[in-house]
């Protein structure tokens, strides 16, 4: 039977507009919008100063539909609508944030899974799964010029949904001493034509070998072409909290850092970067927060991954198992998962929702970046922001975390080398 939002009386102009039939039918895909992700926190109990809102449109799933919920004609104020929300769907609403003057949506669609290595796909399913995220509220998508056909298949999704925001990367391994302005701007002029955008949304600088010091220079030469309009924003990955600094203070305009950071990798953390970041206003994304599964209920309990299920299990499996080998083990993977599920069944979600909530609800932490295979996850992941940790949940958490015995460095140390 057809169910309403329950309201109060003088509040009854709104019940009509959530007839589930009358809102599958009245809001097509094109009027469906996201929303800032200050507004996610379902707080009924508050009203925020300038928290009323006008016909604000509002993506959500509904019993597992994707739908929009329009506020506003009645006064609610956002927290008291995204508190019904909330309570009605079984997935949440996906907010957003800025990195800059970008908006993204908080969970990021990831596709390394299409640079080989992560097991066979046809182009037809990824650009499947990516209609099926897009379509979630999960709008933005995160790629890289050294992830094979990946830039290629993305672009091929941003003709089909020019909506689509698009991170990219622009990575530098080898003749670091020799790059100038002209293949900094071929290479970014292709990255444009493989996406098929006219300018690069945000564009993530990789910088392999710190000894050659000309990563400010080539950061430079990206701020160059975002002033010329090649490049919306600019961000970078996996650099250190020292090398961050010296972006920054040379006047490149960071807005973000893609580092791996989550329960099992807390360098972010324990360097100093994340609240370094908070403060001034560099968002980190945050990938890895699910571990390649490891961080979910099919784990607790079982024996560690033979040989065997880790070559099954792809590159993502074999990085991140090793990530969790210097956290502490399959003992210490082991007492995080024992934490984290009666985390998981108090606010009816998975494990992976709480290991990603607990990031997202961290200053400085802008997204979390998922991996995408396949359409499984789709309104699992939606959960995410469907409820909020609690100062116990985040007490039993981060006494888990305090055993963690690695990893050890700054960010990405290990893997240059360095330690």
């Amino acid at each position: 039977s057809i169910k309403m939002l329950a309201l109060e009386p003088m509040k009854r102009v709104l019940a009509a507009a959530l007839l589930w039939s009358d809102i599958i039918n009245a809001f097509a895909p094109k009027h469906r919008a996201l929303y800032g992700a200050q507004v996610v926190r379902a707080q009924p109990s508050t009203k925020e100063e300038g928290a009323n809102v006008n016909d604000v449109t509002r993506r959500v799933i509904l019993d597992g539909a994707l739908t929009s919920v329009v506020v506003g004609a009645s006064g609610l104020t956002i927290q008291e609508a995204n508190a019904k929300i909330i309570t009605k769907s079984s997935g949440g609403v996906i907010p957003t944030t800025k990195l800059g003057g970008l908006e993204v949506s908080r969970t990021i669609q990831g596709y390394w899974q299409l640079a080989g290595g992560h097991g066979d796909y046809k182009e037809s399913d990824a650009l499947q799964n990516m209609r099926a995220h897009f379509d979630a509220g999960i709008t933005t998508l995160d790629t890289a010029d050294i992830y094979g056909p990946s830039e290629v298949i993305v672009g091929k999704f941003v003709v089909q949904e020019p909506r689509a925001v698009v991170c990219t990367k622009f990575c530098c391994f080898r003749n670091l001493d020799k790059i100038d302005m002209s293949e900094v701007r071929a290479r970014i002029q292709k990255q444009c034509a493989r996406l098929n955008v006219k300018s690069l949304p945000l564009v993530a600088f990789f910088w392999a070998d710190y000894s050659v010091k000309r990563y400010v220079d080539v950061a430079l030469m990206l701020t160059k072409l975002k002033d010329e309009g090649l490049i919306q924003e600019i961000g970078v990955t996996n650099f250190d909290l020292i090398r961050l600094k010296e972006l920054v203070a040379a006047g490149v305009p960071v807005v973000s850092n893609q580092v791996q950071f989550s329960l099992l990798d807390q360098r972010p953390e324990r360097s100093g970067m994340r609240a370094w970041c908070a403060e001034k206003g560099v968002q980190i994304i945050a990938f890895g927060t699910v571990g390649a599964g490891l961080l979910s209920e099919k784990n607790l309990g079982a024996p560690p991954p033979t040989r065997e299920d880790l070559t099954a299990g792809g590159s993502s499996l074999g990085m991140y198992y090793a990530t969790a080998r210097r956290a502490g083990g399959w003992e210490h993977l082991q007492r995080l998962l024992e934490t984290l599920q009666p985390i998981a069944k108090k606010h009816n979600v998975a494990i992976a929702n709480v290991a990603q909530r607990y990031l997202l609800e961290k200053p400085g932490v802008g997204c979390v970046l998922i991996g995408v295979r396949n359409r499984k996850h789709v309104a699992e992941n939606t959960r995410t922001y469907a409820f909020e940790l609690d100062e116990g949940d985040r007490g039993a958490i981060e006494s888990v975390l305090a055993e963690a015995k690695g990893p050890q460095g700054d960010v990405w140390d290990i893997e240059r080398g360095n330690i």
